[in-house]
């Protein structure tokens, strides 16, 4: 009987190959109904062992009017305070953001995240996991 491969080299596994997820992302993109706001939401979570961290970049863009182009208008990273770590999980399992989630986004938490009190937009970035 024919041997592998990977036995005639002695490269035979000694067990199943071991797999590691070490990050996952997801993003959102809402535009308001008139067309001239758009927000990006995007949620990563990367672990270190057991440690489970959540981080968000939101994207502000606006426009006059629905033919001119998108301009940024403020970009955040924020670092999720693990208290919250649950909530971004739901809303990764969910592959959605929940309404309330998404009106503030779009709207209150576009309007703060402009904040140019650093902490107090990320704040408000990160409250949309709340909603």
């Amino acid at each position: 009987m024919p041997r592998s491969i990977a036995n005639q080299t002695g490269f035979e596994l000694a067990a199943q190959p071991k797999m590691e997820i070490l990050g996952v992302k997801i993003r959102f993109v809402l535009i308001t109904k008139n067309g001239l706001r758009k927000v990006i939401f995007e949620l990563e979570k990367t672990t270190e062992g057991q440690e489970v961290h959540w981080k968000i970049v939101f994207q502000l863009f606006e426009r006059e009017k629905k033919t001119d182009p998108f301009e940024l208008v403020v970009e955040l990273t924020v670092e999720v305070d693990t208290a919250l770590n649950a909530k971004a999980q739901a809303m990764f399992d969910r592959k959605k953001m929940t309404a309330k989630q998404s009106a503030y986004a779009i709207g209150p938490g576009a309007e703060k995240a402009q904040d140019p009190n650093k902490p107090k937009a990320k704040k408000a970035v990160q409250d949309t996991l709340n909603k």
